[in-house]
């Protein structure tokens, strides 16, 4: 077992720190060590993982009667099937003596019928749960678990009991589905529910209070916030849909809990925390004009200004070729007159506007044939006027391809938020970041600046602020670095697991498909593909960006292998090779830049 002192020894004789294993020296005297699951964590699965370290790798291990394979380090994962209730993991290490250790979790209970016996209602089970306001067409959902084979219905406030139809009868679940009918109105009140036979019955209230409005929509204005934009979702827990600018203003129809429903269109609408927007129902519905259209040359491509009448959403889509953008505006009615592109330069070839529909208008900036978007920023400026920085690619040396480029490098996570953990506590804000020192120091030998999210290991950066920072340090890629994990209740031995690269828009793809391709060529691990997700980083838009997993932390053999010089420089290689064939395929090859 290798002592505290002896590592400071190596890292002060034998080369740099990163040579240092990234784990800590094994300082608990305890023979087991679970790392997880947390004890008390609540999960509701048939089978979960559970790894950690012991202290004599060579000695015979079990969990739960199960023989646990240990890796040579003492590192250990195994997955195991759970019950329902307070469900024990309990390891038992064969040293001179047998010892043990225990880790318990929370596994709910299987949904059972009331008891039998008389009329009840499980007041957990009522919905909704959240306070609803609707409008003329929409639909909602009421249920509530109870006696079963009895008649049920529920009214809001003091308006007419409506039924409700038991959908399961096995666990005596009811449900009714209504659609609030043009002109109707009622609440905000609880809902009340009943369940009866004959003439006995029970009644229950729930929490949430609904209504049903025929008043004039309100009005929502995006506030400034750490991330500089609002997040609009395609429901009140889904995915992202846009990202409206401070200042934006967006018509509000409709609301469940915390969460406003937005009409962007008349075919669309979106959903936005009611704590990121500020509210009025006597200001004006949003109504923007566009003006005149014209483009700018700047150093780094071009800025197309639209003129506005006001801040309004909008949507950006790039072509798949990468050859046009279309920056699509709700709330907006067209009313340009001129569209000058003769600042375009060599870059934009035509810009055009249509109304696409009622509301929405749609202006598409077409560049010169054979160039191609590197990337693209839209801003509000200081009035109403939107901003479209395109940006095409940089100059590249076709000997020396890295040569001036600035490339940023994002190792994940930080103190505050460490990641993934692995068996033997190996924390995963350290391997990204000894993989990122690793990479930044082969790109600049090959000539990039190189620009880190996070200058040191106890560097504080939120997860908005990393492609901020691309953006305000005026990178010309961007790479975040990572290692994975996986959900719980997920077998760790179900498929082979290890490296994968994600993108997100298309001026990303190629820059996506370099760097895995180089990791296929370097990394030992199996190679979980080049995948398209909705990550943070990888939404960034104005340069290529990837999202890159290196390993899987939580699997004693990988960490062992983040825990390697060689391995961290195998991964650093395929980055800056991937990087060097990136923008020889994507950049403005030719003369230094």
């Amino acid at each position: 077992m290798t002592s505290r002192l002896a590592i400071l020894l190596c890292a002060a004789l034998c080369g740099p720190a990163s040579a240092v294993p990234l784990h800590p020296p094994r300082s608990s005297t305890e023979p087991i060590s679970i790392v997880w699951p947390p004890e008390g964590m609540q999960l509701s699965a048939e089978n979960e993982f559970v790894f950690g370290s012991v202290a004599d790798p060579k000695a015979h291990f079990e969990i739960n009667g199960a023989t646990v394979t240990v890796h040579k380090d003492g590192g250990f994962i195994a997955w195991l099937p759970i019950s329902p209730g307070t469900f024990t993991f309990r390891a038992e290490l064969s040293l001179s003596s047998a010892v043990f250790a225990e880790r318990h979790i929370l596994v709910p209970l299987p949904q059972a019928p009331v008891a039998e016996g008389k009329l009840a209602i499980d007041g957990s089970s009522l919905s909704p749960k959240s306070d609803l306001e609707l409008r003329a067409g929409d639909w909602w959902i009421a249920r509530m678990k109870a006696s079963r084979g009895k008649d049920a219905r529920l009214r809001v406030g003091g308006g007419p009991w409506r039924a409700m139809h038991e959908v399961n009868a096995r666990l005596g679940l009811y449900e009714a589905v209504f659609q609030v009918a043009p002109g109707e109105e009622f609440g905000p009140a609880p809902v009340e529910y009943e369940i009866g036979s004959g003439w006995s019955s029970v009644r229950a209230k729930g929490t949430a209070r609904v209504a049903a409005t025929t008043r004039p929509p309100s009005v929502a204005t995006a506030k400034a916030n750490a991330a500089g934009f609002l997040n609009v979702k395609t429901s009140p827990s889904g995915g992202f849909l846009l990202f409206p600018a401070p200042g934006s203003r967006m018509l509000v129809d409709g609301r469940e809990g915390d969460s406003l429903r937005v009409r962007l269109a008349d075919d669309l609408t979106g959903w936005v925390d009611a704590r990121d927007v500020e509210s009025s129902t006597s200001a004006v519905p949003p109504r923007a004009e566009t003006g005149n259209i014209g483009v700018t040359e700047t150093p780094s491509g071009a800025t197309v200004r639209i003129g506005l009448s006001e801040r309004v959403p909008f949507e950006l889509v790039e072509s798949d070729a990468r050859d046009a953008l279309t920056v699509r505006l709700f709330s907006a009615t067209g009313h340009t007159n001129i569209v000058s592109t003769e600042g375009g330069d060599d870059f934009v070839e035509q810009v055009r506007w249509r109304q696409e529909a009622t509301g929405v208008v749609a202006v598409t900036v077409r560049l010169k044939p054979g160039r191609r978007l590197w990337g693209f920023n839209a801003r509000y400026d200081g009035s109403t006027n939107l901003h479209l920085d395109l940006r095409k690619p940089p100059r590249v040396d076709r000997k020396r391809p890295l040569a001036g480029i600035r490339v940023m490098l994002d190792p994940g996570h930080m103190p505050s938020a460490p990641g993934a953990i692995g068996p033997l506590d190996t924390k995963e804000m350290d391997a990204n970041y000894a993989i990122a020192e690793a990479a930044a120091s082969l790109l600049r030998r090959d000539g990039a600046t190189v620009l880190l999210t996070r200058g040191t290991t106890t560097d504080e950066v939120s997860l908005v602020d990393r492609p901020k920072q691309a953006v305000e340090r005026n990178a010309d890629v961007f790479v975040s670095i990572h290692n994975n994990a996986l959900p719980d209740g997920s077998s760790p031995f179900a498929k082979p697991l290890g490296f994968s690269v994600y993108y997100y828009h298309p001026h990303s793809a190629a820059l996506g498909r370099a760097i895995h391709a180089a990791l296929v060529k370097e990394s030992p691990l199996p190679d979980n593909g080049l995948l398209w997700d909705n990550l943070l980083v990888a939404r960034l838009t104005a340069v290529p960006a990837i999202l890159v997993e290196n390993a899987y932390i939580i699997l004693p053999e990988q960490e062992a292998l983040l825990n390697e010089e060689s391995f961290r420089e195998k991964h650093a290689r395929a980055i800056d090779a991937g990087l060097k064939a990136f923008m020889l395929e994507a950049g403005d090859v030719g003369g230094k830049r």
